[in-house]
């Protein structure tokens, strides 16, 4: 009865060993995900020359300082604000602004993915997924059918259609 009650207490105290949180803000011990992360990569499938100035990057930010203040802050209490800076594009006249959209919503992570979502103004929801890495100081979004400023042989600024990953690295 003895050797009953010992292997029935070492059972009980490995399950309450095994036992984690579901509500994992450390994503897999790659530290808190709660931080500001800046803009620091965004990566376009074709290399543009949208500053004119003779060299072709894949970086955009290499090309315009229209996203500079690009960032995300992911708040301990599951909500983030994302600051997207970018460049838009008058398609009548070719003529390119920098511009910008603060949005806001919740985020959950499983695994090394943070999913955001937030709701637009027309109330679409969308969903953005971060893949972190780097111990967690680094978050990567790749979307595959997209647009992003290019010019064409006259200088005339146009949206291109093709991918792009953006790299968000923690401060």
């Amino acid at each position: 009865m003895k050797k009953v009650k010992i292997l029935a207490m070492a059972i009980l105290a490995i399950s309450f060993g095994a036992c984690s949180s579901d509500d994992d803000s450390s994503n897999n011990n790659m530290g808190s995900i709660a931080g500001r992360y800046n803009l620091t990569e965004f990566n376009t499938g074709a290399a543009t020359d949208f500053n004119q100035d003779g060299t072709a990057s894949t970086n955009q930010m290499d090309e315009s300082s229209c996203y500079d203040a690009r960032r995300i802050d992911f708040n301990s209490d599951n909500t983030f604000t994302y600051d997207m800076d970018y460049i838009l594009i008058d398609t009548s006249t070719g003529v390119a602004v920098c511009a910008d959209n603060t949005v806001s919503g919740t985020w959950t992570a499983t695994n090394s993915v943070i999913t955001a979502t937030y709701e637009q103004e027309n109330g679409t929801e969308v969903t953005l997924n971060f893949v972190r890495s780097n111990n967690g100081r680094t978050l990567t979004q790749t979307t595959t059918l997209t647009t992003y400023p290019d010019r064409n042989s006259e200088g005339v600024a146009y949206n291109r259609v093709g991918s792009v990953t953006t790299v968000f690295t923690k401060q």
